[in-house]
């Protein structure tokens, strides 16, 4: 009877503490399902040249973000209620799409989730430089480099009747391509007495980049003018390697040397100033270099001359000068004069 009893009162023991213990549980069905957590939008697409993105949190606690990846960065990882979080993405240099989830979770008594999905596809690389912006009064042409992703497509719009663009001197005032193109510029000679300027905008996708070049006017009161330049390419004692307007071949290059053409106003002594612009746009200098310019010449002009040759520039070692775009500027009393352009091939 003893044994009988106690295990009787064990059991009504045990009952009534776990009827204790479930009426004394803080947290309710109620409290559970009153706890919630949304965003909006929970899918965000960005465009290949879109950078940043918004998102609305709104919660009836406490919330912070539990995981997101390194390549998104948010203005906030936690808050309290109905929050406007911003963020920006780094630039995707991969070749295809990615993907990333932001994860939040509530911090109160009950966790309850939720995520945003955000979608990058791969960044726009597109690049447009010209070394060369500005002319000469007598025209010339340069090369407008276009560096896109071979897929992408791009537009070159310009804004001036006296600017070609592409080398069949076409008069269109737009130029298509894709991917990576040197494309040239020709300027025509400028007839007045002014300056001028035109736009070049280059458009890929999303993205459009400008670039401005300038042009001399005519000046009235020079002594001589250049009409043209040749370049020759000579060795140490002036033996022709490529005669002047012929082709020039980098394995083959010594010292370039200019035949500048000359229409004579007042014949004199003059000094004439030239700067050999490289491929990157960089002017060539030596020891013997005045300050802004490659070298300068006194040149003696008559009413009867119509060319001169000037000194020659670079080393005495063949291949002396890779293959690019190359220019010759000459100046005379701080105002350019004449130029030209000639690729090593």
């Amino acid at each position: 009877m003893k044994a009988k009893y106690f295990i009787q009162l064990l059991v009504g023991c045990l009952a009534s503490f776990l009827v204790s213990c479930s009426d004394s549980w803080p947290y309710s069905e109620d409290a559970y399902n009153n706890t919630w957590i949304e965003v909006s939008p929970s899918y965000i697409s960005l465009g290949e040249d879109e950078f940043s993105g918004e998102f609305t949190v709104n919660s009836s606690e406490y919330w912070s973000v539990y995981d997101s990846p390194s390549w998104i960065n948010l203005s906030s990882s936690y808050g309290y209620g109905y929050d406007n979080v911003s963020f920006t993405v780094n630039e995707n240099n991969g070749s295809s799409y990615r993907y990333g989830t932001i994860k939040i979770h509530t911090d109160g008594n009950f966790t309850k989730e939720t995520e945003i999905e955000v979608v990058q596809p791969p960044t726009l690389q597109f690049e447009v430089s010209m070394p060369i912006t500005n002319y000469s009064v007598y025209g010339d042409w340069w090369y407008l480099k276009i560096n896109a992703a071979s897929s992408r497509s791009w537009t070159i719009t310009k804004s001036d009747y006296w600017v070609h663009l592409g080398s069949s001197y076409s008069s269109s005032y737009t130029y298509s391509g894709m991917g990576y193109e040197d494309v040239k510029i020709y300027v025509d000679e400028n007839p007045y007495s002014y300056s001028r300027s035109s736009t070049l905008t280059v458009k890929c996708g999303t993205k459009t980049k400008t670039v401005t070049i300038t042009q001399d006017g005519k000046s009235s009161n020079t002594p001589f003018v250049i009409t043209n330049v040749e370049v020759a390419n000579v060795d140490y004692n002036w033996n022709y390697i490529n005669d002047y307007g012929t082709k020039i071949y980098s394995y083959q290059t010594q010292f370039l040397t200019p035949r500048i053409y000359v229409t004579v106003y007042t014949p004199g002594t003059y000094t004439v100033y030239a700067k050999l612009i490289n491929p990157s746009g960089m002017m060539v200098t030596g020891n013997s270099s005045p300050s802004g310019y490659s070298f300068s010449q006194d040149i003696t002009l008559n009413s009867s001359t119509t060319y001169k040759n000037l000194m020659g520039w670079g080393g005495s070692t063949s291949g002396h000068y890779s293959a690019g775009q190359y220019r010759w500027e000459f100046w005379y009393n701080g105002s350019k004069i004449g130029e030209k352009s000639f690729t090593i091939y």
